[in-house]
């Protein structure tokens, strides 16, 4: 068993993730690696440090993307790929195990070590696989729940009339948040925690000016198997591979999605380049998984735009993998 170090996010306030679009009347469904390490490094910005100062702090720890917790309990996400059960002996199951996305660190852990997961009916929760319980049982608590609110939007120039829109919030139950893990130890653990803290006190998402987004740290330890016969490695960050790693990535043999990563320089702290947007690149997503033990670490890319203005200035998107050695059946 290996122990890693967790960042808790109890939020004081609801939470609205930008899906990097126009419209609000749908909040994402994840919180990525990248928004969560460029959220702190912007934050490390506005105490005084320098583009070369930020650089070299994203490159120096890994942080996994954001997944739901309640109380003691940590969800993991569903790996990419038709997953090898037992237990599901209809379509009807089948298809309620499809709707899986997060399932619980410790039957997580089971199905990474022998590549098959038994599953009952009364496991499944929607979107969750927790072992305990029924489908009706009340000691299962869903993490969070999304509400849409009608707004109305006032044009700044008062030209032309106010225009009403649908913006979708996401509450969290009183015991439950969201968490995320690194790499990071000692000193660097503790600056990444401060930082986190800073970052609860300001907000994040969108709407944060208005109270949204706003949470307390607690950290904690989770423990994760150390599979002696891995033959695989999952991700639980967004990865974007140097290119001598992705020359040596089986794609052909891997079980993966990508995703855009891009957007306006919206938390820019220089307010003449906000409106610009950042160069886009695309990221493997958490739950990939690679036919692969070598290490895959991931780059930090600048996504600058080109433009001429002296308060123009690098912006840094971490694409460094937080991976877990696992053993799955061939695809």
């Amino acid at each position: 068993m290996k122990t890693y170090n967790v960042i808790r996010l109890k939020f004081l306030s609801p939470l609205h993730i930008g899906a990097g679009k126009e419209n609000y009347d749908f909040s994402a469904s994840e919180l990525h690696s990248d928004t969560l390490s460029a959220a702190i490094a912007a934050i490390k910005a506005e105490q005084g440090a320098g583009a070369d100062e930020i650089a070299r702090f994203l490159s120096a720890f890994s942080l996994s993307s954001a997944f739901p917790f309640v109380g003691t309990t940590y969800y993991l996400p569903r790996l990419a790929g038709r997953m090898a059960t037992t237990g599901i002996e209809t379509e009807k199951l089948r298809k309620q195990l499809k709707r899986i996305k997060y399932i619980a660190s410790g039957l997580w852990s089971e199905y990474v070590q022998s590549a098959v997961m038994h599953v009952q009916e009364s496991w499944m929760h929607g979107a969750y696989l927790l072992p305990t319980g029924n489908q009706h049982d009340p000691s299962f608590v869903e993490p969070f729940v999304n509400q849409v609110h009608q707004r109305v939007g006032v044009p700044r120039d008062h030209q032309t009339d106010p225009q009403p829109f649908f913006f979708e919030w996401r509450f969290f139950q009183a015991a439950a948040g969201l968490y995320c893990m690194t790499d990071a130890q000692g000193a660097l653990f503790d600056e990444i925690c401060r930082l986190f803290r800073a970052l609860g006190e300001a907000g994040l998402g969108t709407d944060k000016n208005i109270g949204g987004g706003h949470f307390t740290v607690e950290t904690d330890t989770i423990g994760l198997p150390e599979v002696r016969d891995a033959n695989a490695t999952a991700l639980l960050s967004l990865y974007l591979p140097t290119p001598g790693e992705l020359a040596s990535l089986d794609l052909g043999s891997s079980r993966y999605n990508l995703i855009l990563r891009g957007g306006y320089m919206a938390g820019s702290s220089v307010h003449s380049v906000r409106h610009l947007w950042k160069k886009s690149v695309y990221m493997f997503t958490e739950g990939s998984v690679f036919p692969t033990l070598s290490p895959l670490t991931g780059t930090v890319a600048d996504m600058q735009p080109k433009w001429d203005q002296s308060a123009m200035h690098p912006v840094y998107r971490s694409g460094r993998a937080f991976t877990l050695p696992i053993k799955q059946y061939p695809v």
